[in-house]
């Protein structure tokens, strides 16, 4: 499977001002956050932003859960792989993703056997690579997130960012009762 699949989206803009308003409204505090997941409540904020479920909608996706990335420094998030059973999960832009680069990378088997998975701040088991020189691993795919896309969260992933960055960065992660795994087939 692919590490990604870019959607189009006629109303991003529109998607985009309507989860900035939300968060300004519901937890302003986010935008100086430090914690790069954050679950979010998924009924309010699909009721706030109706150009998010018009455009769901247009893909025949029915929404489980959102969540909000958000980094506030210069600092390349730990290579992973998310936490299982998702797979396909849509990720939007939101806020300041410009200079910033999502990479996957092929892990290597000796690696990955010689990591366990480790429990996140949800209780979930995921696997981190920390202190991994990820220069050195084979780069499946990158992408500037500029517009919508599938997001193939069980290859091994991260940000990278730039000094021309802008915080926060701030990304729209949601996944479906019906994953979009299609667009993730070669």
């Amino acid at each position: 499977m692919k590490p990604y699949h870019i959607l189009p989206c006629s109303n991003l803009k529109k998607i985009q001002d309507e989860v900035i308003k939300w968060i300004e409204k519901r937890n302003p505090l986010m935008f100086t956050s430090n914690s790069l997941w954050n679950k979010v409540d998924t009924t309010n904020l699909i009721k706030s932003s109706p150009s998010l479920q018009n455009y769901f909608q247009t893909l025949n996706l029915k929404i489980r859960e959102c969540a909000l990335t958000v980094i506030t420094e210069y600092k390349d998030t730990e290579l992973h792989i998310d936490e299982l059973p998702v797979t396909a999960k849509i990720n939007i832009p939101i806020l300041n993703t410009k200079h910033s680069v999502n990479r996957w990378y092929e892990i290597p088997n000796w690696l990955l056997s010689s990591n366990s998975p480790i429990p996140n701040k949800f209780g979930k088991k995921y696997y981190q690579f920390a202190n991994i020189d990820y220069k050195k691993l084979n780069l499946l795919g990158e992408i500037e997130l500029l517009e919508p896309i599938v997001f193939n969260s069980q290859l091994a992933h991260n940000i990278v960012l730039s000094k021309q960055s802008i915080f926060p960065r701030i990304v729209l992660a949601t996944t479906f009762f019906k994953e979009p795994i299609n667009y993730l087939k070669e």
